[in-house]
């Protein structure tokens, strides 16, 4: 398992998040089938804004090896797996939804 700060040396700390289409409508498609996945992309904004904590990602073969995990303006606390894109400081979101009890206490013993 990779170190959360190796991997912000090799490929920068998370200072914009690049959302496209493909994510756009991705999280569309997810937030049909799960009640989890009903994020906007406002939400996904305040919580890379407000005080996001940045985690590995502990699933084995993930594609996103970080997750970025906080509180949105209201204090839904969500979790957004991230990848690094060829540009240094700029990650993609890869899927994003409600955190559960496991996520909240890491983020709360930060």
């Amino acid at each position: 398992m990779q170190d959360i700060n190796a991997l912000f040396e090799e490929f920068g700390r998370v200072e914009e998040l690049d959302i496209d289409e493909e994510f756009i409508s991705h999280m569309a498609d997810e937030s049909k089938q799960y009640q989890k996945h009903m994020i906007s992309l406002k939400e996904i904004r305040q919580v890379h804004g407000w005080y996001p904590e940045y985690f590995i990602n502990s699933g084995e073969g993930k594609r996103a090896p970080v997750i970025l995990v906080g509180p949105t303006d209201a204090g839904r606390m969500i979790v957004v797996p991230i990848e690094p894109t060829r540009i240094k400081g700029i990650w993609h979101p890869v899927t994003a939804f409600d955190a559960n009890n496991h996520h909240i206490d890491r983020y709360q013993e930060r």
